[in-house]
């Protein structure tokens, strides 16, 4: 079955699927991605599933997912991506992938900007705004693309060192999108990110560690462990690609203008095969104005934080 656009003026979806090397050594894992876009821009909400298959016949199906959290390195640009490592043998793996598109897929009109806004800065203890960053309505960015069907080959991959037995080696992937927010009238930390799996996005893992420190540099992967822990009580994993959130009340904290605190997670799966500290996200607490920086138009009150993320 041939699936064709409805015109001749109107360009057809394409697929484009491949992996980010040929040959690979377990137990490293390799990563499956599907560019989709029409018109050399990017086609967003399809339902997409990599499907691998073995040299004696045996396949393993996974979605992807642009969602910018595991794998896929930037949410809604068209690249769908996963991690695989459901290796059965030594040999080689080929892959295909299928993409099928419904009535809430859509193709952007325009790619998002990569330039991170800043709505404002700390200038001498005082708070200096930034013009608000211009918004687009939906029907300026997206344009309905109805139901599709595709099916591209991606070529194939070798993989080596696969053990007849092989046990859990595999951590969580690292998590890229730690937020977090200070309320504005005591102590507590709103964290969000987008739960990691068992092994990499796949699956559940088993709990969560998280640090705080004034200094980023503590949160990384040789000084983590001897950060400050945050009491984690309560905290439940999700399943991988779940957006969760936990609230922490710090006892102790105090609070001084333009201060900074940081805080990063990592995921530990039933193995204890540990993922890689997350970005640190940033609390600055300053007076009389609360901003958010990733949120476009600042909201405004009494009392509040400059907040962010960033990697280190």
């Amino acid at each position: 079955v041939t699936s064709r656009p409805a015109s001749v003026s109107v360009p057809p979806v394409l697929v484009k699927p491949y992996m980010n090397q040929d040959t690979n050594k377990y137990p490293n894992a390799m990563v499956i991605y599907a560019e989709i876009s029409q018109g050399f821009l990017p086609v967003i909400g399809a339902n997409v599933t990599a499907i691998v298959e073995d040299e004696k016949g045996k396949t393993e199906e996974l979605e992807l997912y642009d969602y910018g959290s595991g794998a896929d390195i930037l949410k809604y640009d068209g690249i769908y991506s996963r991690y695989f490592t459901s290796f059965t043998e030594n040999g080689r793996y080929n892959l295909k992938v299928r993409v099928q598109g419904k009535d809430k897929t859509v193709r952007l009109v325009r790619r998002h900007s990569q330039a991170l806004y800043i709505p404002g800065f700390v200038e001498n203890g005082e708070i200096k705004m930034n013009s608000p960053r211009p918004e687009a309505t939906e029907d300026e960015i997206q344009a309905n693309l109805g139901s599709f069907s595709r099916v591209a080959s991606g070529g194939s991959f070798v993989v080596s060192g696969v053990p007849s037995n092989p046990s859990d080696v595999f951590p969580p992937c690292q998590i890229t999108d730690l937020e977090v927010e200070l309320a504005a009238d005591d102590d507590e930390f709103l964290l969000s990110w987008t739960a990691p799996g068992n092994d990499y996005d796949v699956g559940q893992a088993e709990r969560y560690e998280i640090k705080m420190s004034e200094n980023p540099l503590e949160l990384r992967d040789a000084s983590f462990d001897s950060a400050t822990s945050v009491n984690t009580t309560g905290l439940t994993v999700e399943v991988a690609g779940v957006k969760q959130s936990f609230q922490y009340k710090s006892e102790n904290l105090t609070k001084e203008n333009g201060s900074s605190i940081y805080f990063a997670i990592r995921a530990i799966d039933g193995s204890n095969n540990k993922g890689k500290p997350s970005n640190a996200a940033r609390a600055v607490v300053v007076f009389s104005t609360f901003y958010m920086i990733l949120n476009g138009t600042p909201s405004v009150s009494d009392y509040g934080l400059f907040h962010g993320f960033q990697k280190f």
